[in-house]
């Protein structure tokens, strides 16, 4: 009898899938600000709206506390950090002016603002990589008192929508797809290779040789270990329009909007394991960004969150 329950338990558990053994719990709701975006960078939480950015220490993650607030006369497109203090402001508009907003708070930081020409920015070490929907990426070196080297222009049938760069290599989405670029010499990037089965992909994530991209309700992992030839090899649809893709421990957190954040283990790709839903009570989740065992949400009008998983 002992056997034939276990036996029972066994496929009970196979069948509902893997169990995660890490169990998000909520922290805090914030409902302050109305951000659309976050991103982390040391010990502080960056979120922003369309033209606002506001930065809180979380020194005490129960207590985000407010250091810095900033406004955008014109649309903010992305951002990055440096060092925590350097921020870079992407903008389509030329004369855009950043002005840094009181508060009540006490800035532990001074904070500088630079303005950026582009849509998409992400950084790795002095390197800088802005993609702009018209020109295609600059890369730039900041690694010289903060002054902005421009190593090279490269662009090939652009319209980024995400893109990583993982010296040395790039991975990027355009209108028709996914282009890897040799970015081994900066000055003179190298298209390798396209997969353009990918249709309205807008969101990018890599671990290890797989890159796993959000195009509509789909996602999609592909091998890009051939950097010539990176191919398809699984695809999932989910039941919401995916917002972001993060990955940690090879676990992958996807932002659904009203679906919450779903938390997939990815460490076998061709197996994918439906570890966890986090439903933010009736709110969208636009973007979620991790630290640590932290979890992070943009719920828009509804503020932000942020979750211990662990």
């Amino acid at each position: 009898m002992k056997n034939a329950l276990a036996a029972l338990l066994l496929l009970l558990a196979v069948g509902l899938g893997a169990v995660d053994d890490r169990i998000p719990h909520l922290l805090v709701h914030m409902k302050n600000i109305q951000p659309i975006s976050v991103d982390c960078s040391e010990d502080q939480a960056i979120l922003r709206s369309q033209n606002y950015i506001w930065i809180h220490s979380l020194f005490n993650p129960w207590q985000p506390r407010l250091e810095a607030v900033f406004l955008s006369a014109a649309r903010i497109e992305d951002i990055n950090v440096l060092g925590g203090n350097q921020i870079y402001i992407c903008s389509q508009e030329p004369s855009n002016t950043v002005t840094s907003v009181d508060t009540l708070a006490y800035p532990g930081r001074i904070y500088f603002t630079n303005l950026l020409i582009g849509d998409k920015v992400t950084r790795e070490g002095s390197m800088l990589y802005v993609a702009d929907r018209f020109r295609g990426i600059d890369i730039m070196d900041i690694g010289k008192g903060g002054m902005r080297e421009i190593k090279s222009t490269f662009s090939e049938k652009w319209g980024i929508k995400d893109f990583i760069a993982e010296y040395p290599f790039l991975y990027a989405l355009n209108d028709f797809g996914l282009v890897t670029v040799d970015i081994s010499d900066e000055q003179f990037p190298i298209s390798l290779g396209v997969n353009y089965e990918i249709t309205d992909a807008t969101v990018l994530a890599k671990n290890n040789k797989i890159l796993w991209v959000g195009a509509g309700k789909r996602l999609l992992a592909i091998n890009a270990e051939d950097m010539e030839h990176p191919r398809m090899i699984n695809q999932f649809r989910l039941s919401n329009d995916i917002q972001d893709l993060e990955i940690k421990d090879d676990r992958l957190f996807i932002a659904l909007g009203k679906g919450g954040v779903k938390i997939l283990g990815i460490k076998n790709p061709l197996k994918v394991d439906e570890l966890s839903t986090i439903y933010p009570t009736t709110a969208s989740v636009f973007d979620v960004a991790l630290l640590d065992d932290l979890i992070f949400m943009a719920l828009g009008r509804d503020g932000w969150m942020i979750y211990e998983y662990r």
